[in-house]
């Protein structure tokens, strides 16, 4: 008669001890307990003892494990106040996933990096739980559209920063009326121009681009395509003569080819050529 050997038993791999914990937990009902008690890991724990960060870092990555497993992730990323910085630029800046723990990353770092960005003053990121991550931006308000030496077009802020992140078709049709500055040295010199222009309002409402000439000085082009040559030094001088004669004979809205005030002692106007007129001032023919 044969003997039947017994079975083993079957051995089940154990659950990892978060896992146990966390059904523990849910059995129990009490899911605001577990909360609480991670939310103590996750904030408070580290504001008191940011001396032992670095002790810290691996218990805070467990608990907001913890809480990603009780449906805490990143499933939205809301950004307001972002009307010319594109999207992606402030995505790539955060470094966030959908997925990834609501609680895992640093508000006041990824806050850092989105206002790093060269169109952002300020940024604020804060969480709603349990998966939405807020981003409030504050950008700098551009002053000009740059086209540089190779055609690229960036936006020049009030203190002369390029704002290299802005999105200069964006921020056009936001605002029709910014300035077109064309050339080498722009940012350096856009400020004082504007400055300029603004202490002569009425000869800036002609004023649609501005060229910059070798560095030196500037070539203001106006809505009729007439082109006003300042010198390279007393520009307010010189605009004060344009205006003048503005005053006296509305100079800006004749049609004349150039207006040099490159002479000190004189302004020199010259007209278009013999049949010209008619082909500028012909209908469809861009303002």
């Amino acid at each position: 008669m044969s003997r039947v050997k017994p079975r083993k038993p079957k051995i089940q791999d154990r659950p990892s001890a978060r896992t146990l914990l966390l059904r523990r937990f849910r059995k129990s009902g009490k899911p605001a307990l577990l909360v609480g008690i991670v939310v103590v890991v996750l904030v408070i724990v580290p504001l008191s003892l940011r001396g032992v960060a670095g002790l810290l870092r691996p218990l805070h990555a467990g608990a907001a494990d913890l809480l990603a497993d009780g449906g805490f992730r990143i499933e939205h990323i809301e950004i307001t106040g972002a009307s010319t910085t594109p999207r992606p630029a402030i995505e790539q800046a955060l470094g966030l996933k959908d997925g990834m723990p609501i609680m895992g990353f640093s508000p006041e770092q990824a806050s850092a990096r989105v206002a790093a960005l060269g169109a952002v003053r300020s940024a604020t990121v804060e969480r709603l739980l349990p998966d939405t991550v807020r981003v409030d931006v504050i950008e700098r308000r551009p002053v000009a559209i740059w086209q540089e030496p190779d055609n690229h077009f960036a936006l020049i802020g009030p203190d002369g920063a390029v704002l290299s992140d802005h999105d200069a078709a964006s921020a056009r049709a936001h605002n029709p009326d910014l300035p077109l500055l064309v050339g080498a040295g722009v940012p350096d010199h856009a400020e004082a121009l504007l400055t300029l222009l603004r202490h002569f309002p009425s000869i800036a409402k002609h004023v649609v681009a501005a060229e910059r000439i070798d560095n030196l000085r500037w070539n203001l082009v106006l809505r009729d395509r007439t082109t006003v040559k300042l010198p390279d030094q007393h520009e307010a001088n010189a605009m004060a003569r344009l205006m003048e004669a503005e005053d006296r004979i509305k100079l800006l809205e004749r049609p004349v080819r150039t207006i040099d005030l490159r002479l000190a002692d004189r302004l020199v106007v010259r007209p278009y050529p013999k049949g010209f007129i008619s082909e500028v001032s012909a209908p469809g023919h861009p303002s």
